[in-house]
């Protein structure tokens, strides 16, 4: 039988990743949004933080402005400056995936606005993924070095996102609906891009303006069941015991009168991503399969699951473009090379395909915000001959894969993929071409 031949495939998937992210643009559906949203006060201050800040910041003034709302100042926090932003606010810059000085910097300016909002005016506060990072600072009696070391344990311990989050933001000064009860706003409209699976408020970004139900002891019990608990240093331990044990005061009550005069809602998730990429890989001839649930889990093994899934399919007419999204994550342990969990998924991923000659199987991971992990590349495009190619450069990629160095292994194989930041992060996206 004959099977039509993609000439490029790796030009295709790329083009379908490209869409997704335009799909999951937050500017555009943050304006629709704010033009939706019922009750705002004739004047309002913005809020925006994450790594898509500022294309929300610039959809919510454009509709503030459309509505006839004064805006009486704001702030965005970002991890980058974006010179085609047009909101016209202050804008900082924060750190992540691990907060020092600049994220420090930014939550005090962040403290300082919300005293000024006035009781009269609403405030309007833009969340996406990142966030958590880009303005911690820690809770009161809690030194820096001690947030900034459970930070990284906690990226380091292969815990995923929900975990972390429950853990982190009983340590941060605006974790867990902190950042509502220090705004006195009329009202909070709180517009949500979701980065995590499930889109869950007060799991995204550490729910700056969304209760957590759930009490500290239940934080502690997952994180010791994730293998996360142990490696926190002594003094973050002791404040989610204290709050376990009622000797500080936990997250705020769902039952606060704060949350009863705010909403919080997600506008944009990793189902956007997957439609973008979708409709792009229908115009290029392919049908389209998406996989669920959600991808998760450790990235080599996921990586590893999905090549052989690939490797015994059966070859289609026309082309089949296969989408996955979600977040896996990276146990790092003692060995701590350079790369990111989109990269260690496609370097996993590659090996499966080359030791079972799977040909007419190309696959690009990568995060939708152009950044995977601490690095400055989106992930990878990798086919049956790549970990061939970095074994040709003089790299070992079983090594790269043991000591999660999958950064030097791609690049050595001229497999990564750089798009730059997106100004979206929607989770991670996987497609593939067979």
């Amino acid at each position: 039988m004959f099977l039509p031949v993609i000439p490029e495939p790796g030009a295709v998937l790329e083009r379908a990743f490209r869409a997704a992210v335009a799909a999951s643009g937050p500017e555009h559906a943050t304006r629709q949004a704010v033009l939706a949203t019922d009750d705002l006060a004739p004047a309002a201050w913005v809020i925006a933080i994450g790594k898509g800040a500022h294309a929300m910041a610039s959809g919510a003034v454009a509709a503030l402005h459309q509505r006839g709302v004064r805006i009486g100042g704001g702030i965005v926090v970002a991890h980058a400056e974006d010179p085609d932003a047009r909101h016209g606010l202050p804008a900082v810059s924060g750190d992540h995936p691990v907060p020092a000085a600049q994220s420090s910097i930014a939550a005090d300016r962040l403290g300082v606005l919300a005293e000024a909002v006035p009781a009269d005016a609403d405030a309007v506060v833009l969340v996406s993924g990142g966030a958590t990072s880009l303005v911690a600072s820690p809770i009161a009696g809690l030194p820096d070095a001690d947030l900034r070391g459970a930070f990284s344990a906690l990226l380091a311990s292969g815990a995923d996102i929900e975990v972390m989050n429950a853990l982190r933001k009983r340590l941060l000064r605006f974790g867990g609906g902190r950042l509502a009860l220090a705004l006195r706003a009329r009202r909070i409209h709180c517009l949500i891009a979701s980065d995590v699976p499930g889109n869950d408020p007060s799991a995204i970004a550490s729910g700056p303006c969304a209760p957590d139900p759930s009490p500290a002891s239940h934080a502690r019990a997952r994180a010791i069941e994730a293998g996360a608990w142990a490696s926190l240093p002594p003094a973050a331990r002791r404040v989610i015991d204290d709050m376990a044990s009622g000797r500080l005061p936990d997250l705020p009550s769902v039952d606060d009168a704060r949350f009863a005069t705010t909403s919080v809602r997600v506008i944009l998730d990793r189902t956007h991503a997957e439609r973008g990429a979708a409709d792009e890989a229908r115009r290029s001839g392919c049908v389209v399969e998406v996989v669920e649930p959600a991808l998760s889990g450790e990235a080599a093994i996921a990586g590893r699951r999905f090549g052989v899934a690939l490797a015994e399919r059966a070859r289609t007419t026309p082309p089949t473009c296969i989408i996955w999204s979600g977040e896996t994550t990276v146990t790092l342990g003692s060995s701590a090379g350079h790369g990111g969990r989109c990269q260690e998924f496609a370097l996993a991923c590659a090996q499966v395909l080359h030791e079972r000659a799977a040909t007419g199987i190309t696959v690009l991971a990568a995060g939708t915000d152009g950044r995977d992990g601490p690095t400055e590349v989106a992930g990878a495009i990798v086919d049956a001959t790549t970990w061939a190619r970095v074994l040709d450069a003089g790299v070992d990629p079983v090594i790269a894969l043991r000591d999660h160095a999958s950064y030097d292994a791609l690049q050595a194989a001229g497999a990564l993929l750089r798009t730059g930041p997106t100004g979206t992060n929607v989770n991670d996206l996987v497609l593939a071409l067979v």
